[in-house]
């Protein structure tokens, strides 16, 4: 029967999938095959130094996050004094004391709490602890138990725990290097923030991204989601400057039925939707005081409640933020509560403009150009002297701007060559990164952008128009997909008017 749950075990690890999964069928199969109760799972930030309760199949969420919480406030972690195999007797005190669901009948004869070791590493990488009830061969599980954690260190280990390699996700066959994940570029500033990456994605710890407007915090944020290991857990993020205060609560916390006009059932809040996984809020520094009081709390313990409600809901949520606001000027301010701003700013990076990273802007065009002559099925190019031109320009939009020309440029390819307005590059040659305050009846208006925008309208209008209103045949015309033209239709509020061909 110990050879068939080795056998078994074995063959899991070392199959495809999500390791996470993979190891919680190890604690359910050791139930199944032994005489044990409550298998809990500890996984040790590498970050900070403390182990947390990853996996439990017999633990409450709740149970779980307190456990957790509690284990955080902590100076020292009891774990971090596990160095060899514990046998624990009732008698004995439990070092972990980890929360249990009530036991029938049966007292447990023991806990083995066993470290996961790969080699002669001086830390555990998790720490593997299981109750024993009704059996006397305590020597015997002992020793399978020793044997099956060494299993999950080497699966760990073979996984890329606790560091996850980043160089899978460069695809060299299309010659473009990517930082990380879709993060394309070479730069030496975001090398530095891709190893930053590499070392924290294990971690829990929070995250704060600085950077302007368009530069890819939000690509950054999933990328320390992706490689860490809840990348199979939810990544819900959320972006704090386009909601009112009351409308924002309302999407992070959730509500009751009735909890305002208009609330006719209960909802769960963006906080909720993550548990177990990433949160990511955007434009962190555009907040109230008052929210983010609320949001500290969630931070410090792990829990809130929904508006309207009186329920406390416990989540276990890893909190990334990015900002392109100084939060150190907003504490000077009094713009930014000085407590909420040190326990975000436990690792910070920061994304350079692009105009500071300029040897990427040929390979973020190519990557562009590529990902858009795969949709349409094209094989349409840039000049040279577009591609040197667009190199030199500062690009306050960063990415998003740059993405936006090459769109644009791409629906009104001549000759299978991107086809760039001259104006439109002229107008974009004199912005100035930081411009003077524009005349008060053009204050607000950002004169490139409406360039673009008004000459991606009409070569849209002009294809619905020769396609008589026939969506997709105007989307074949341009060389878009049929979803990508009825998104811009939906975007620019065109009209569309199906004309029909008289008798």
């Amino acid at each position: 029967m110990y050879l068939d749950l080795i056998n078994q075990i074995g063959r899991l690890l070392n199959s495809d999938g999500d390791l996470m999964r993979n190891m919680n069928m190890v604690l359910i199969m050791l139930q199944e095959y032994l005489p044990l109760r409550n298998p809990c799972l500890l996984i040790r930030d590498n970050i900070i130094n403390k182990f947390f309760i990853e996996l439990a199949p017999e633990i409450s969420e709740d149970e779980k996050n307190r456990w957790n919480q509690n284990a955080l406030k902590l100076a020292d972690s009891p774990a971090l004094k596990i160095q060899h195999e514990m046998i624990l007797y009732p008698d004995e005190p439990d070092i972990l004391n980890l929360p249990c669901t009530p036991l029938a009948d049966d007292r447990p004869n023991a806990t083995i709490i066993q470290p996961v070791n790969y080699q002669q590493q001086h830390l555990p990488l998790c720490i593997l602890s299981v109750m024993v009830v009704g059996s006397d061969k305590i020597n015997d599980i002992v020793r399978i138990i020793k044997f099956i954690s060494d299993l999950l260190a080497v699966s760990m280990i073979a996984r890329g725990f606790p560091v996850v390699e980043i160089q899978d996700s460069f695809q060299q066959e299309k010659q473009i290097p990517k930082i990380i994940d879709n993060f394309v570029g070479q730069n030496e500033k975001l090398q530095q923030v891709a190893n930053i990456i590499k070392r924290i994605s294990a971690s829990k710890i929070n995250v704060l991204i600085y950077g302007e407007s368009g530069t890819g915090k939000e690509l950054i944020a999933k990328a320390i989601h992706n490689n860490s290991l809840h990348r199979k857990a939810p990544f819900i993020g959320v972006n704090c400057a386009a909601l009112s205060e009351n409308l924002l609560e309302s999407e992070l916390f959730g509500h009751e039925k009735g909890a305002f006009t208009g609330a006719a059932g209960t909802r769960k809040g963006r906080f909720e939707l993550a548990d177990g996984g990433t949160l990511f809020l955007d434009e962190i520094g555009d907040t109230s005081l008052g929210f983010q009081a609320k949001i500290l709390r969630v931070l410090q313990e792990g829990q809130f409640e929904r508006l309207g409600g009186s329920k406390t809901i416990h989540v276990d949520v890893r909190v990334v933020c990015a900002t392109n606001i100084l939060l150190e000027e907003a504490v000077r301010n009094g713009t930014f509560r000085e407590d909420l701003y040190y326990r975000l700013n436990v690792i910070r990076l920061e994304i350079p403009p692009l105009r500071e990273r300029r040897e990427d802007i040929s390979l973020l065009i190519r990557y562009f150009l590529e990902n858009l002559n795969q949709q349409a099925n094209k094989n349409v190019r840039i000049r040279p002297r577009d591609m040197e031109r667009l190199t030199e320009l500062d690009w306050p939009g960063n990415v998003r701007e740059l993405e936006n020309m090459v769109q644009s440029a791409f629906l009104m390819e001549q000759n299978n060559y991107l086809k760039f307005s001259a104006k439109l590059m002229e107008a974009k040659a004199g912005r100035r990164v930081n411009p003077l305050p524009a005349s008060p009846e053009h204050q607000n208006m950002p004169i490139a952008k409406d360039r673009v925008e008004l000459e991606e309208v009409e070569a849209i209008e002009s294809a619905l128009k020769n396609a008589r209103g026939i969506q997709k045949k105007a989307a074949e015309m341009l060389g878009i997909t049929l979803r990508q033209l009825r998104y811009r239709i939906k975007k620019y509020n065109i009209t569309v008017r199906k004309i029909t061909l008289p008798e």
